[in-house]
């Protein structure tokens, strides 16, 4: 019997790093058990709703910055392996998750302000901390399964972009809910499209289309 060498696609601090969050997880998940019931009940019903959701998902409360954290870092290190697997040096674009959280983020709030109904856009941002919540803990495992199986890498580009779709549309469809929902007019509804979801993606994929596809 012949002995093979195990392909290393990625380097070894990535793995460290997923075992880092992990860590952080599980001693906010010992501390603050409830946080984690929280996210699951937002997965069916208006993250207002939830029992203690201001701590849970809003902007200032700290499990959600823990959270949050968390999934700048997952997302950070999963676009590290895209790129080190499409053997791209574009590392900037580790940055990008965190910035498109920002620039939603703050597009919401500046929303809210402009239009004197921060009550509503409220739900929306919450909904956003949410849909960050969860994507960062959903893609952990999946890294683990790419960076243990590298041989499948093909697969799990598929399995990572496939998530991120879903997610996205996910919270795009929960927030034009939450939006009729809270009666909103229906051209405040096309200016959000436009303006927040179909411009940042047509940007996006300007950008990620040289690395990934070009």
């Amino acid at each position: 019997m012949e002995l093979t060498l195990r392909e290393e696609l990625f380097p070894h601090w990535v793995l460290y790093a997923l075992l880092l969050t992990i860590s952080v997880l599980s001693i906010l998940k010992h501390q603050r058990e409830m946080v984690f019931v929280h996210i699951k009940g937002a997965f069916f019903k208006p993250p207002s709703t939830v029992p203690y959701a201001k701590e849970s998902f809003s902007f200032l409360g700290s499990s959600n910055w823990i959270l949050l954290i968390n999934y700048f870092c997952v997302t950070g290190i999963g676009v590290f392996m895209l790129l080190a697997y499409y053997k791209s040096t574009d590392y900037w674009l580790v940055a990008l998750p965190t910035i498109i959280y920002l620039f939603q983020l703050f597009a919401l709030f500046f929303a809210g302000l402009l239009s004197g109904e921060f009550k509503y856009v409220r739900e929306n941002i919450l909904l956003l901390n949410f849909s960050a919540h969860i994507a960062g803990l959903l893609l952990i495992p999946i890294l683990f399964v790419w960076i243990l199986n590298p041989q499948l890498s093909q697969y799990m580009v598929v399995t990572i972009i496939t998530v991120i779709i879903l997610f996205y549309f996910m919270r795009l469809v929960r927030g034009m809910l939450l939006a009729i929902r809270n009666k909103a007019l229906w051209y405040y509804i096309i200016l959000y499209l436009c303006g927040l979801e179909i411009w940042p993606i047509v940007v996006g994929y300007l950008l990620l289309e040289p690395v990934f596809i070009g």
